[in-house]
């Protein structure tokens, strides 16, 4: 068996080393031909720049001396040929003892209007050469061929050198792999040291390790089951290993936060969105306790109060860092299969903050616009009831109550169609009725609209409109409603003799409109909350003015609709500055 393993690994060896010698050499060899090939044919072209102007200009024997003045190397021979076959000069020959060159291979690739390249051994100087011919042309036609070719002595014998050099490596790896084979094969001919070895390294763990014996014999029934048995671990093992990530996986995907700790509140399992939701920055959270990491004294108490009273429910939590987050917290317990020991909690977080914020709001909402109809109707019903008690008689009163129950009707009316609107733009999850809106001509009619508003105030209303493009593709009536609620507002809160301008600029992909006023102005404090619902920054003044607190609200939701975003500039006492700047590409 030594020597079987000797000879074998001889074999090897040696076809290895033939094989990779003989590629070695012949991508040596390849390289340098194309070196050289590469050299000639750029000399090739050179030289024609630089002869061919010069051949109708001199006799032949006049050629042949400049050829030898220009050729480029000592090895180098520039042969000029005309479209004939016949030498009409040549930098070593005398062109009277030449033959006809019509028939050359490379010739004859250099008249079709290509690069024609040989190798072959030359009669005139008995060597072999490798011929390089390219075409010169006269007034866009071939009318001859210069050829350039090179003595090949210098690859011959760098091959001879690499036959040399890889011969003399052969006898020497040869001589030194056979020492060295031989002291091998004496160390891995015994079968048994090698299953005792790999058995070994499969009884630590690596399965995919496997004993190579194909003996027939007990010995290789045993390697032989051996084998299976590492085999259908590794698989059992590797079946594990794809349920578990599998599970890691669907639990990593899961939008609401999963931990799994022991009794002991130490974290046996912590998915990304749970990281996330806690702003927990350890890397390695498995081990650790939960208190540690998440550093959340409610939810701590909370755990402890399940793990010893053992009955599981569910809280909500308020986090206060770095952001406020209101958790839904749902407990329970981990158990094995058939066990009622209870080994664990799995704790599944919800974050609700959106949930509480929309509640927030709803009831907020729901309060205010209780409110604001509570008010007109009131007032309605108030003046109603006194006509009818007696005041109709007294028709100067009686125009008086009907005016201001006319006044707070309108009022009324106003706030309901705010509301409808706003309701109408928070629902609309569709955009239609999308068309192309041609934002100065609406800008135009939005001010004639306004202007007798502004002009019984006294206020001079200016437009600066500089638009590459007038066309923009939106809604018309929301367009038309976000100007007037600007423009309103702004005249509504400038005193008389003001001004408000409106600036409407463009480029490729936003659209910019501005609303500027002379107005009280916005205290700063005031400026976050503007586009809530019915908030007043004057809640005295904005009743007297009659506004019902939506008209912001119902711009900012239609600026939201084309992804765009307002921003406010105000100082009280100067005025206000809206800017709109729309997305073209909603």
């Amino acid at each position: 068996m030594q020597k079987r393993i000797f000879l074998s690994f001889m074999v090897v060896l040696v076809t290895g080393i033939l094989i990779s010698s003989m590629l070695f050499m012949k991508s040596m060899e390849n390289q340098n031909y194309k070196s050289i090939n590469d050299g000639i044919i750029s000399n090739a072209y050179l030289v024609r720049e630089i002869v061919t102007d010069k051949i109708h200009y001199h006799t032949d024997e006049n050629l042949s001396e400049y050829l030898k003045e220009i050729k480029p190397g000592s090895n180098m021979r520039i042969t000029v040929i005309d479209i004939s076959g016949k030498v009409i000069g040549d930098s070593d020959a005398n062109i009277q003892s030449t033959d006809n060159h019509h028939d050359r291979p490379e010739i004859l690739e250099a008249l079709e209007g290509k690069v024609g390249l040989e190798k072959r051994h030359s009669t005139t100087i008995g060597e072999d050469l490798l011929y390089c011919a390219i075409p010169y042309y006269s007034n866009d036609k071939i009318v001859g061929v210069i050829r350039l070719s090179t003595r090949l002595n210098d690859i011959n014998l760098l091959k001879k050198g690499i036959y040399m050099n890889t011969l003399i490596s052969l006898i020497v790896g040869l001589a030194i792999a056979a020492i060295l084979g031989y002291r091998v094969s004496i160390y891995i001919s015994s079968p048994i040291k090698e299953m005792t070895y790999m058995s070994s390294k499969i009884s630590r763990g690596q399965f995919d390790k496997r004993i190579d014996i194909s003996s027939k014999d007990e010995i290789g029934e045993l390697s032989t089951s051996i084998n299976n048995m590492a085999a259908k671990l590794d698989e059992t093992i590797n079946s594990l290993k794809d349920k578990n990530s599998k599970m890691e996986a669907i639990l990593s995907s899961v939008i609401n936060g999963i931990i799994a700790v022991d009794n002991n509140e130490r974290v046996l399992f912590m998915n990304p969105s749970a990281i996330n939701i806690l702003n927990i920055r350890e890397k390695d959270v498995t081990g650790k306790y939960l208190l540690q990491i998440a550093r959340n004294n409610d939810m701590d108490d909370f755990l402890r109060q399940i793990i010893e009273k053992k009955h599981f429910e569910s809280t909500e939590i308020v986090i206060s860092y770095p952001e406020e987050k209101n958790l839904k917290i749902y407990t329970n317990p981990i158990k094995y299969n058939d066990s009622e020991d209870v080994i664990g909690i799995i704790i599944i977080i919800q974050d609700i903050t959106e949930i509480r914020k929309l509640e927030r709001i709803r009831t907020e909402f729901v309060a205010n616009v209780s409110h604001e109809l509570k008010t007109p109707l009131t007032s309605i019903k108030g003046f109603a009831e006194t006509l009818r008690l007696g005041a109709l008689d007294d028709h100067e009163t009686a125009s008086r109550f009907l005016g201001i129950i006319e006044e707070e009707a309108d009022r009324l009316f106003r706030l309901i169609n705010d509301i409808l609107s706003l309701s109408e733009l928070e629902n609309k999850k569709v955009k239609q009725n999308r068309a192309v809106v041609n934002i100065e001509r609406l800008i135009n009619h939005v001010v004639s609209i306004m202007t007798s508003q502004a002009q019984n105030k006294n206020i001079s209303m200016s437009k600066d409109i500089r638009l590459k493009s007038n066309d923009f593709i939106g809604d018309n009536d929301e367009i038309k409603q976000m100007l007037i609620n600007l423009i309103d507002n702004a005249i509504k809160y400038t005193q008389e003799n003001g001004c408000v301008s409106i600036e409407a600029y463009d480029n490729e992909s936003k659209l910019i409109i501005t609303v500027s006023d002379s107005g009280i102005g916005i205290p700063k404090e005031h400026i976050p909350r503007l586009f809530e619902r019915f908030y007043r920054v004057d809640k005295a003044r904005s009743k007297k003015i009659g506004g019902t607190g939506l008209g912001l609200a119902i711009v900012k939701h239609i600026v939201k609709s084309y992804n765009g975003e307002i921003e406010v500039a105000s100082k009280v006492g100067i005025g206000t500055k809206f800017k709109v700047i729309l997305s073209k590409k909603v």
